[in-house]
């Protein structure tokens, strides 16, 4: 399947998005973030909260349009066999989503219940944080043809709707332990900002007259300085300039989700 593509003025409201996220004071903007979305990809029901892994889980609900007595049921039977929480808890990886796993079994009572009450298609995504505090995000009754498109745009903006929702709640104030500020030479730093712009790997190559090899070197870099897999984490932490990494430094985890090709700097 081809890697979905962002129109001109599409990728701009990503952009704005992301500049939004950086300014956050309140907890409820970051619902407007999450809800902006739409504008991109329409959906009707959208939601997002936290999830405490040292805690075994301990949901708690940000924000939701889904129907009150779906969420009530579905935060006490459904969300620990989501998808996305579920690779939070068994892998490494600090980005999730639904997507990732096609083949995953949902229990009998959990679909029963999204169908009781409408919900049709489903994406969710998850980003891990520090000391086990993680957050989520749910999208319902998009069209399937947009799937792709959603997953990659959730890929995006996720990391940056996560450190928005620790910075602004008491909670993840209270949880965050920051660490020594992140230092990046100032190729990289030049690096992070042509991906912030959407070039890719190659043409950053050609912007600045170097080889290929070498980008994805710096990329790789990059990567592990911050403590993520992909560029879209890597612009996250970089453009919120938080004081903290989103999992604490740690060899990559093997087992990583797909990203999309010109993502990929093996």
């Amino acid at each position: 399947m081809s890697r979905p593509e962002f129109s001109p003025k599409e990728f701009q409201r990503l952009g704005e998005i992301m500049y939004e996220a950086r300014s956050l004071a309140r907890p409820d903007g970051v619902w407007q973030l999450v809800a902006a979305v739409q504008r991109v990809v329409p959906y009707e029901f959208s939601g997002c909260g936290a999830v405490n892994l040292v805690r075994g889980v301990d949901p708690s609900l940000g924000h939701s349009t889904y129907p009150r007595e779906f969420c009530h049921l579905y935060m006490g039977q459904g969300l620990a066999s989501d998808p996305a929480v579920h690779r939070l808890l068994t892998s490494g990886q600090t980005v999730t989503s639904s997507a990732d796993v096609p083949q995953f079994y949902e229990p009998k009572d959990v679909t029963s219940l999204k169908l009781d009450f409408g919900i049709k298609t489903c994406l969710s995504a998850g980003v891990r944080g520090a000391n086990g505090s993680c957050s989520y995000f749910a999208f319902s009754n998009f069209d399937p043809k947009q799937t792709q498109k959603l997953r990659l745009l959730l890929d995006i903006l996720t990391p940056h709707f996560h450190l928005s929702y620790l910075r602004c709640s008491t909670a993840g104030q209270m949880q965050q332990h920051p660490s020594s500020p992140l230092t990046l030479s100032k190729r990289e730093e030049e690096i992070l900002r042509w991906v912030a712009a959407g070039k890719t790997n190659w043409e950053i190559s050609v912007i600045l007259k170097v080889s290929l090899n070498t980008v994805k070197f710096h990329l790789k870099n990059i990567f592990q300085k911050i403590g993520v897999e992909n560029r879209w984490s890597a612009i996250a932490y970089w453009q919120n300039g938080e004081q903290h990494r989103l999992i604490p430094s740690s060899p990559p985890s093997d087992d990583r989700a797909p990203v999309p090709p010109h993502d990929r700097v093996k």
